[in-house]
C-alpha cells in the first residue's frame, strides 16, 4: 500500500481533520496516524538494506586486501582516496541536479533506481573478484611474470571504483528524501528511529557475519547485493515523494557554465549558511583526529576486547534512548536541542584531555568502568543530539533547493576530511618524536578535537541567534540574500515569543546530567590516586579538574541564556 494519500484524494484528509482526527502534513502529501506508521515502515526498511549493503565494503575489502599482500598506501587509496573524490564532484553534482529534477516519481527516488541495478552489480564483481581473476589471469596474463593476486588487486581496484561512484549517486540523495517524504512534525521522530535501527543492523552485521568476513566472502557480497536489490527496489515503490513546481531554468537549454555559477551563488552566497557550513567542516576537522582512538586507549592498557565492550554498551545505551527521545526532540525543536547539546562534543574532548598531565595510567579496568560511567551519563544527551541533528539541517536548509545547500556543504567538509586527517597523523608523529614515552602522543588528540569542537561551538551559536531572529519555530523562513542580525532585531516591531525565549530547562537537563557524568569521571581517579596510590601530581591534576567541571555549570546556564535572549 503507498504510504500517503495522494495529492488527489487530499479531500478524504481535510475530512479526518474536521472530524478531529490527527492528520500529518508534508507539502501536498498527508498522512493518518496508519499512514505515517506505514511510511515509518517502509522507509525504516530501506535503511536497514541499504546499512548492511554498505557495511560489507568498508569492512570485507581491506581484509580481502590485505590477504592478496597488498600495501598500505594502496588500501588508503582504494578505500579513502576514491570516496574522496567523488564526494567533492559527484555529491554536488547530483544534489545540484536533484532539487531541480522533476517526474511522476518524484525527484530523489529516479536517481536511486537509475543506479541501482549498477551499484548491484558491482557488489556481485567485488564478491566474484578471485573467480574473475584468476579468469582473466590464464587468459591474459599468465607467463607474463604477473602474480594472479596482482590481477585480482587490481580488478577489486575496479570493482571498488565502480561501487563508490554509483553509492555516490544513492547517498547523495538518500537523506534528502527525508526532506521531502517525512511530515516536519514528525522528522526527529523519524531520525531517531533512523539512527536506532542503523546502530542495531551495524551490530548484527558485526556481531553475526563479520566473523566470516574471510571464509565466505562471495556469499557475504551476494547476499548484500540480493538485500539491497530487492528491499531497496521496494522502499522506492511504495514511498511517494511530495511535488514540487519546476524551477525557472528549466526552460532554458542545459549548461553547465549556468549550472556550476547558479550553484556556488545561491550556495555560498549567503552569510548565515556559511555558519552551518563552517559548525560541519570544524567539526569533521576534528573527527579527522578520531581514527587514532584506538591506539589511546591501547596506550591506557586497554586491549582491543574491552576497547570493543566500551563501543558495545555505549551503543546499546543510546540505542535504547533514541527509541523515545525522538519524541522530545519533536516537542523541544530540534534546531534548539542541537543548540544545547552541541557543548557535548568539548564535554567529552575536556574530560579527556586531563590525561595529558597525568603521570603513567590506571589501572585498565578501572579506566574501563570510569569510562563506562561516563558514558552511561551521556548517553541522554548524545541520544537527543544524534536525533535532532538531521531534522535541524532540514529545518535550516531551503527545502526546495536542500539537495543543493547538502551537496555545497559535502563539498567543504570532504575538502576538510581531506586535509584533516593527513595533519592530524603528521602532529601525533611530530609529537612521538619529541616525548619521552611515544605512546603519550594519542593523548593530545583530544586537544585537536576540543580546538575544532570550540570553534564550531562558536559558528553552532551564531546560525542559533540568527534563527532566534528569523521567526524561529513560529516563523522561520530560510533566508534567500545576507542579512545583518543586529538590524534585522532593531527593525523588529516588537520582540515576542519567536525572538526572545525562556531557556527549555528539561532539555538543559540532558547536558548537565552529562557534566554531573564528567565529575563523577574525575571524582573516581581522585580518590584512586590520592587515596590508593598516594600520587600528589595526579591527585593535583584531578582535583583541578573536579573544579573546572564545577565551573562549567554556571558556565554553560550563561550559555543558554545569551542564546535565548532577545
Amino acid at each position: 500500500m503507498k504510504a500517503a494519500l495522494a495529492p488527489t484524494v487530499s479531500h478524504a484528509a481535510a475530512e479526518r481533520e474536521a472530524r478531529g482526527e490527527t492528520v500529518y502534513r508534508c507539502g501536498n502529501l498527508a498522512y493518518t496516524k496508519r499512514g505515517l506508521v506505514v511510511l515509518f515502515a517502509w522507509m525504516l526498511w530501506g535503511d536497514l538494506c541499504y546499512t548492511l549493503m554498505e557495511a560489507v565494503v568498508p569492512s570485507i575489502l581491506p581484509l580481502k586486501l590485505r590477504s592478496l599482500e597488498s600495501s598500505n598506501w594502496l588500501i588508503g587509496a582504494i578505500m579513502g582516496t576514491l570516496p574522496g573524490v567523488f564526494s567533492t564532484t559527484i555529491c554536488p553534482w547530483v544534489s545540484f541536479k536533484s532539487d531541480r529534477y522533476r517526474s511522476k516519481w518524484g525527484r530523489r527516488i529516479p536517481f536511486i533506481m537509475w543506479t541501482l541495478p549498477f551499484l548491484t552489480a558491482s557488489l556481485v564483481l567485488i564478491g566474484c573478484s578471485d573467480a574473475i581473476g584468476a579468469w582473466a589471469y590464464r587468459q591474459f596474463f599468465q607467463g607474463s611474470g604477473v602474480r594472479q593476486a596482482a590481477v585480482v588487486i587490481a580488478l577489486l581496484a575496479v570493482f571498488a571504483g565502480l561501487f563508490d561512484l554509483f553509492n555516490m549517486f544513492v547517498g547523495s540523495v538518500y537523506s534528502y528524501l527525508f526532506r521531502d517524504v517525512v511530515p516536519e512534525k514528525a522528522l526527529a521522530r523519524f531520525m531517531a528511529y533512523f539512527r536506532l535501527i542503523g546502530v542495531l543492523s551495524s551490530a548484527a552485521f558485526n556481531f553475526f557475519v563479520f566473523k566470516y568476513a574471510e571464509s565466505h566472502m562471495r556469499e557475504i557480497y551476494l547476499g548484500a547485493a540480493a538485500l539491497y536489490g530487492v528491499g531497496f527496489t521496494l522502499m522506492c515503490l511504495k514511498v511517494k515523494e511530495r511535488t514540487y513546481p519546476p524551477f525557472p531554468e528549466q526552460v532554458q537549454a542545459p549548461s553547465l557554465k549556468r549550472d556550476l555559477q547558479t550553484f556556488a551563488k545561491e550556495s555560498y552566497s549567503i552569510s548565515f549558511y556559511w555558519n552551518i557550513f563552517l559548525d560541519n567542516m570544524l567539526g569533521s576537522a576534528g573527527g579527522c583526529a578520531a581514527v587514532f582512538t584506538i591506539f589511546f586507549y591501547k596506550s591506557m592498557g586497554l586491549e582491543l576486547d574491552l576497547f570493543g565492550k566500551i563501543a558495545a554498551v555505549s551503543g546499546v545505551s543510546i540505542a535504547i534512548c533514541l527509541t523515545f527521545i525522538g519524541h522530545y526532540v519533536d516537542r523541544w525543536h530540534p534546531v534548539r536541542v542541537a543548540a544545547y547539546m552541541a557543548p557535548l562534543v568539548g564535554l567529552g574532548m575536556l574530560n579527556s584531555c586531563v590525561w595529558i598531565w597525568v603521570q603513567g595510567a590506571p589501572p585498565p579496568q578501572l579506566f574501563f568502568w570510569a569510562t563506562i560511567v561516563f558514558g552511561l551519563f551521556c548517553c541522554l544527551g548524545v541520544a537527543a543530539f544524534t536525533a535532532s541533528g538531521g531534522p535541524r539541517q532540514m529545518e535550516l536548509f531551503p527545502a526546495e533547493r536542500y539537495g543543493q545547500f547538502c551537496g555545497a556543504q559535502a563539498l567543504l567538509v570532504a575538502g576538510m576530511k581531506m586535509g584533516g586527517g593527513v595533519v592530524a597523523g603528521v602532529c601525533i608523529d611530530s609529537l612521538k618524536h619529541v616525548l619521552p614515552d611515544g605512546d603519550c602522543a594519542y593523548r593530545y588528540i583530544f586537544v585537536w578535537q576540543l580546538g575544532f569542537a570550540a570553534l564550531a561551538l562558536f559558528f553552532h551559536c551564531r546560525a542559533y541567534r540568527a534563527w532566534k531572529r528569523l521567526g524561529a519555530e513560529s516563523g522561520y523562513t530560510p533566508p534567500h540574500k545576507s542579512f545583518n542580525v543586529r538590524k534585522l532585531l532593531a527593525q523588529a516591531p516588537s520582540p515576542g515569543p519567536s525572538v526572545g525565549g525562556a531557556v527549555n530547562r528539561q532539555c538543559a537537563g540532558l547536558f548537565l546530567l552529562a557534566l554531573l557524568g564528567a565529575w563523577v569521571f574525575a571524582a573516581i581517579f581522585l580518590v584512586y590516586f590520592g587515596l590508593f596510590r598516594h600520587e600528589i601530581r595526579n591527585t593535583l591534576v584531578f582535583l583541578v579538574q573536579l573544579i573546572l567541571i564545577t565551573a562549567l555549570f554556571p558556565l554553560y546556564r550563561k550559555l543558554l541564556r545569551f542564546l535565548e535572549a532577545p
